[in-house]
């Protein structure tokens, strides 16, 4: 596991994300007051540059006296997609429009002003298994 500094926390804008590289991956770190998350820089839709999206409240909707009421929530905010605008809760990752898509989160900490993103082992090894082709699992013998 490993941390990588990649910011000053005053470094990052409070309106949009911000992309850095990390062991070659792109990732996009944004800031919500004093809170710092960071995710693959991969939009699920279509692969769009999801860190450099806007962020702001969700909306929200509700039906009262047969009536849409839509308005600002200003508990959770959201990263837009700039491509298509798909919307993903900017502290869980989770889109707003289908729970089951999410972005790819690393775990972001601020040290001493400093904002650093960890890569565990894990995602290193997926890395070097997708490089090495030829690294692939054993076969039972007979198999086609």
């Amino acid at each position: 596991m490993g941390e990588h500094r990649v910011a000053h926390i005053d470094d990052l804008p409070v309106d949009r994300g911000l992309i850095v590289e990390v062991d070659g991956r792109q990732v996009g770190v944004f800031r919500v007051g004093d809170e710092v998350h960071a995710f693959l820089n991969v939009c699920p839709h279509q692969g769009g540059p999801v860190g450099s999206g806007g962020l702001f409240p969700a909306i929200r909707g509700e039906v009262r006296n047969r009536r849409l009421r839509e308005f600002h929530d200003p508990d959770t905010t959201v990263v837009a997609c700039p491509w298509h605008g798909w919307e993903f809760d900017v502290r869980t990752g989770t889109c707003l429009a289908d729970p089951s898509r999410r972005l790819r989160p690393y775990r972001a900490l601020v040290r001493d002003g400093e904002v650093l993103i960890v890569v565990a082992d894990r995602d290193a090894a997926i890395e070097t298994r997708a490089a090495t082709p030829d690294l692939q699992p054993p076969t039972e013998k007979g198999a086609a």
